[in-house]
Protein backbone atom coordinates (compact mmCIF):
# COMPACT_ATOMS: atom_id res chain seq x y z
CA UNK A 1 0.00 0.00 0.00
CA UNK A 2 2.72 2.43 0.90
CA UNK A 3 4.66 1.56 -2.23
CA UNK A 4 1.78 2.45 -4.52
CA UNK A 5 1.24 5.86 -2.87
CA UNK A 6 4.89 6.63 -3.06
CA UNK A 7 4.99 5.67 -6.76
CA UNK A 8 2.22 8.06 -7.84
CA UNK A 9 3.97 11.36 -7.28
CA UNK A 10 7.09 9.91 -8.90
CA UNK A 11 5.11 9.24 -12.11
CA UNK A 12 3.72 12.80 -12.25
CA UNK A 13 7.12 14.16 -11.47
CA UNK A 14 8.57 12.31 -14.44
CA UNK A 15 5.66 13.25 -16.78
CA UNK A 16 5.05 16.93 -15.95
CA UNK A 17 5.31 17.91 -19.62
CA UNK A 18 2.41 15.56 -20.41
CA UNK A 19 0.29 17.03 -17.64
CA UNK A 20 0.97 20.53 -18.88
CA UNK A 21 0.11 19.51 -22.44
CA UNK A 22 -3.16 17.97 -21.30
CA UNK A 23 -3.98 21.10 -19.34
CA UNK A 24 -3.24 23.24 -22.40
CA UNK A 25 -5.44 21.07 -24.59
CA UNK A 26 -8.25 21.38 -22.05
CA UNK A 27 -7.91 25.17 -21.91
CA UNK A 28 -7.87 25.37 -25.70
CA UNK A 29 -10.99 23.22 -25.89
CA UNK A 30 -12.71 25.48 -23.36
CA UNK A 31 -11.68 28.59 -25.35
CA UNK A 32 -12.91 27.12 -28.64
CA UNK A 33 -16.19 26.08 -27.08
CA UNK A 34 -16.61 29.54 -25.57
CA UNK A 35 -15.94 31.17 -28.94
CA UNK A 36 -18.38 28.88 -30.73
CA UNK A 37 -21.01 29.56 -28.11
CA UNK A 38 -20.40 33.33 -28.35
CA UNK A 39 -20.61 33.20 -32.14
CA UNK A 40 -23.89 31.34 -31.94
CA UNK A 41 -25.27 33.92 -29.52
CA UNK A 42 -24.02 36.71 -31.80
CA UNK A 43 -25.73 35.14 -34.82
CA UNK A 44 -28.94 34.74 -32.85
CA UNK A 45 -28.72 38.40 -31.77
CA UNK A 46 -28.19 39.52 -35.37
CA UNK A 47 -31.13 37.41 -36.48
CA UNK A 48 -33.32 38.96 -33.78
CA UNK A 49 -32.18 42.45 -34.81
CA UNK A 50 -33.01 41.70 -38.46
CA UNK A 51 -36.48 40.52 -37.42
CA UNK A 52 -36.95 43.74 -35.45
CA UNK A 53 -35.77 45.84 -38.42
CA UNK A 54 -38.18 44.02 -40.73
CA UNK A 55 -41.01 44.59 -38.28
CA UNK A 56 -40.10 48.28 -38.02
CA UNK A 57 -40.01 48.60 -41.82
CA UNK A 58 -43.35 46.83 -42.10
CA UNK A 59 -44.84 49.15 -39.46
CA UNK A 60 -43.45 52.22 -41.24
CA UNK A 61 -44.78 50.99 -44.59
CA UNK A 62 -48.20 50.38 -43.09
CA UNK A 63 -48.20 53.83 -41.46
CA UNK A 64 -47.19 55.51 -44.74
CA UNK A 65 -49.88 53.60 -46.60
CA UNK A 66 -52.46 54.64 -44.00
CA UNK A 67 -51.34 58.28 -44.25
CA UNK A 68 -51.53 58.26 -48.04
CA UNK A 69 -54.92 56.56 -47.92
CA UNK A 70 -56.20 59.23 -45.53
CA UNK A 71 -54.76 62.01 -47.72
CA UNK A 72 -56.34 60.46 -50.81
CA UNK A 73 -59.71 60.29 -49.04
CA UNK A 74 -59.46 63.92 -47.93
CA UNK A 75 -58.41 65.07 -51.39
CA UNK A 76 -61.35 63.24 -52.95
CA UNK A 77 -63.83 64.95 -50.61
CA UNK A 78 -62.34 68.36 -49.80
CA UNK A 79 -63.11 71.71 -51.43
CA UNK A 80 -61.00 72.64 -54.47
CA UNK A 81 -61.67 76.24 -55.44
CA UNK A 82 -60.42 77.59 -58.75
CA UNK A 83 -60.31 81.26 -59.72
CA UNK A 84 -60.72 82.68 -63.21
CA UNK A 85 -61.20 86.08 -64.80
CA UNK A 86 -64.36 86.28 -66.91
CA UNK A 87 -64.64 88.91 -69.63
CA UNK A 88 -67.63 91.25 -69.57
CA UNK A 89 -67.51 91.60 -73.35
CA UNK A 90 -67.23 89.37 -76.39
CA UNK A 91 -66.12 89.98 -79.95
CA UNK A 92 -68.62 88.80 -82.53
CA UNK A 93 -67.87 87.16 -85.87
CA UNK A 94 -68.23 90.52 -87.65
CA UNK A 95 -65.49 91.96 -85.39
CA UNK A 96 -67.77 94.01 -83.18
CA UNK A 97 -67.51 94.15 -79.42
CA UNK A 98 -70.62 93.45 -77.37
CA UNK A 99 -71.20 93.51 -73.65
CA UNK A 100 -73.36 91.09 -71.70
CA UNK A 101 -76.68 92.44 -70.50
CA UNK A 102 -78.73 89.82 -68.69
CA UNK A 103 -78.80 86.77 -70.96
CA UNK A 104 -78.22 88.79 -74.14
CA UNK A 105 -75.61 90.93 -75.88
CA UNK A 106 -75.62 94.65 -76.58
CA UNK A 107 -73.23 96.26 -79.07
CA UNK A 108 -70.63 98.55 -77.61
CA UNK A 109 -70.07 101.99 -79.09
CA UNK A 110 -66.78 103.06 -80.59
CA UNK A 111 -66.32 105.43 -77.68
CA UNK A 112 -66.76 102.57 -75.19
CA UNK A 113 -64.21 100.42 -77.01
CA UNK A 114 -61.72 103.27 -77.23
CA UNK A 115 -62.22 103.82 -73.50
CA UNK A 116 -61.30 100.17 -72.91
CA UNK A 117 -64.68 99.01 -71.62
CA UNK A 118 -64.22 95.75 -73.56
CA UNK A 119 -61.28 94.96 -71.27
CA UNK A 120 -63.30 94.66 -68.08
CA UNK A 121 -63.36 91.38 -66.18
CA UNK A 122 -64.99 89.81 -63.13
CA UNK A 123 -63.42 87.29 -60.75
CA UNK A 124 -65.32 83.98 -60.84
CA UNK A 125 -64.80 81.27 -58.21
CA UNK A 126 -65.83 77.64 -58.69
CA UNK A 127 -65.67 74.88 -56.10
CA UNK A 128 -64.67 71.72 -57.95
CA UNK A 129 -64.65 69.65 -54.74
CA UNK A 130 -67.47 67.74 -53.10
CA UNK A 131 -67.74 69.67 -49.85
CA UNK A 132 -68.07 73.40 -49.07
CA UNK A 133 -65.09 75.73 -48.87
CA UNK A 134 -64.84 78.86 -46.73
CA UNK A 135 -63.47 81.78 -48.73
CA UNK A 136 -61.70 84.55 -46.79
CA UNK A 137 -60.23 87.05 -49.23
CA UNK A 138 -58.56 87.62 -52.58
CA UNK A 139 -55.67 89.63 -53.98
CA UNK A 140 -55.27 91.04 -57.47
CA UNK A 141 -51.91 92.19 -58.79
CA UNK A 142 -50.76 93.86 -61.97
CA UNK A 143 -47.22 93.50 -63.29
CA UNK A 144 -45.80 95.17 -66.39
CA UNK A 145 -42.85 93.11 -67.58
CA UNK A 146 -40.05 94.91 -69.35
CA UNK A 147 -38.68 94.15 -72.79
CA UNK A 148 -37.21 90.66 -73.02
CA UNK A 149 -38.86 89.49 -69.78
CA UNK A 150 -41.16 86.57 -70.55
CA UNK A 151 -42.10 85.31 -67.10
CA UNK A 152 -43.06 86.61 -63.70
CA UNK A 153 -40.22 86.87 -61.21
CA UNK A 154 -40.57 84.56 -58.22
CA UNK A 155 -42.87 85.98 -55.53
CA UNK A 156 -43.67 88.98 -57.73
CA UNK A 157 -45.74 91.41 -55.68
CA UNK A 158 -46.90 93.39 -58.70
CA UNK A 159 -46.49 97.06 -59.58
CA UNK A 160 -50.10 97.52 -58.51
CA UNK A 161 -51.93 95.37 -55.99
CA UNK A 162 -55.28 95.33 -54.25
CA UNK A 163 -56.64 93.26 -51.37
CA UNK A 164 -60.30 92.53 -50.69
CA UNK A 165 -61.87 90.58 -47.82
CA UNK A 166 -64.62 88.31 -49.13
CA UNK A 167 -66.10 85.90 -46.64
CA UNK A 168 -68.31 83.41 -48.41
CA UNK A 169 -69.15 79.73 -47.91
CA UNK A 170 -69.09 78.19 -51.37
CA UNK A 171 -70.86 74.86 -51.78
CA UNK A 172 -69.28 71.94 -53.59
CA UNK A 173 -69.95 70.05 -56.80
CA UNK A 174 -69.28 72.94 -59.17
CA UNK A 175 -71.08 75.77 -57.39
CA UNK A 176 -69.86 79.21 -58.46
CA UNK A 177 -69.87 82.81 -57.33
CA UNK A 178 -68.96 85.90 -59.35
CA UNK A 179 -67.46 88.90 -57.59
CA UNK A 180 -68.86 91.99 -59.24
CA UNK A 181 -66.86 94.48 -57.16
CA UNK A 182 -64.26 95.42 -57.91
CA UNK A 183 -64.43 95.16 -61.69
CA UNK A 184 -60.97 94.33 -63.01
CA UNK A 185 -60.32 97.03 -65.61
CA UNK A 186 -57.31 95.84 -67.61
CA UNK A 187 -57.19 99.04 -69.66
CA UNK A 188 -56.93 101.08 -66.50
CA UNK A 189 -54.13 98.87 -65.20
CA UNK A 190 -52.10 99.22 -68.41
CA UNK A 191 -52.45 103.01 -68.36
CA UNK A 192 -49.52 104.83 -69.92
CA UNK A 193 -47.83 101.54 -70.86
CA UNK A 194 -50.49 100.56 -73.38
CA UNK A 195 -48.53 101.76 -76.46
CA UNK A 196 -45.39 99.91 -75.38
CA UNK A 197 -47.50 96.81 -74.72
CA UNK A 198 -49.04 97.01 -78.20
CA UNK A 199 -45.52 97.24 -79.66
CA UNK A 200 -44.57 94.13 -77.65
CA UNK A 201 -41.93 96.11 -75.79
CA UNK A 202 -43.72 95.28 -72.54
CA UNK A 203 -46.09 92.56 -71.32
CA UNK A 204 -49.12 93.17 -69.12
CA UNK A 205 -49.86 90.46 -66.53
CA UNK A 206 -52.85 90.23 -64.18
CA UNK A 207 -52.29 87.71 -61.39
CA UNK A 208 -53.40 87.01 -57.85
CA UNK A 209 -54.76 84.49 -55.39
CA UNK A 210 -57.88 83.52 -53.45
CA UNK A 211 -57.50 82.39 -49.85
CA UNK A 212 -59.84 79.69 -48.57
CA UNK A 213 -60.04 76.68 -46.26
CA UNK A 214 -61.63 73.26 -46.63
CA UNK A 215 -63.61 71.56 -43.84
CA UNK A 216 -61.01 68.86 -43.13
CA UNK A 217 -58.35 71.24 -41.84
CA UNK A 218 -58.31 73.97 -39.23
CA UNK A 219 -54.57 74.63 -39.41
CA UNK A 220 -53.85 75.10 -43.12
CA UNK A 221 -54.88 77.86 -45.50
CA UNK A 222 -55.40 77.02 -49.17
CA UNK A 223 -54.72 79.37 -52.08
CA UNK A 224 -56.06 79.30 -55.62
CA UNK A 225 -53.51 81.18 -57.74
CA UNK A 226 -54.45 82.63 -61.11
CA UNK A 227 -52.42 84.37 -63.80
CA UNK A 228 -53.31 86.00 -67.13
CA UNK A 229 -51.29 87.91 -69.71
CA UNK A 230 -52.68 90.41 -72.19
CA UNK A 231 -52.74 89.10 -75.77
CA UNK A 232 -52.39 92.10 -78.06
CA UNK A 233 -53.65 90.45 -81.26
CA UNK A 234 -56.90 89.35 -79.60
CA UNK A 235 -57.27 92.26 -77.19
CA UNK A 236 -58.05 89.90 -74.37
CA UNK A 237 -56.48 88.12 -71.39
CA UNK A 238 -55.05 84.63 -71.86
CA UNK A 239 -54.42 82.26 -68.96
CA UNK A 240 -50.85 81.37 -68.03
CA UNK A 241 -51.02 77.73 -66.98
CA UNK A 242 -47.71 77.43 -65.13
CA UNK A 243 -48.81 80.09 -62.65
CA UNK A 244 -52.35 78.78 -62.26
CA UNK A 245 -52.16 76.33 -59.37
CA UNK A 246 -53.24 75.26 -55.92
CA UNK A 247 -51.04 75.62 -52.86
CA UNK A 248 -51.36 75.17 -49.12
CA UNK A 249 -49.53 76.59 -46.10
CA UNK A 250 -49.85 76.79 -42.35
CA UNK A 251 -52.26 79.44 -41.14
CA UNK A 252 -50.76 82.45 -39.39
Amino acid sequence: MCSVLSATPNWFDSHQYLALWLEGVALLAIFIWDRLDSRKQHEETLAQMEVMRNQARATETAANAATKSAEALINSERAWIIAELVSQAVRTSDNHWCRFVGSGLVSMSTEEVLAGHHLRYKLKLTNMGRTPGQIFDFRIRYSCLGEGVRDLPENDGGTQASYRPFEHLLGGNGQTVEIVEPIIDVGSYMGDDVDAIKRFDKTAVIHGSVKYRHMFSSADDCYADFCYSYTVSQERLSTVGRHTKQRQQKAN
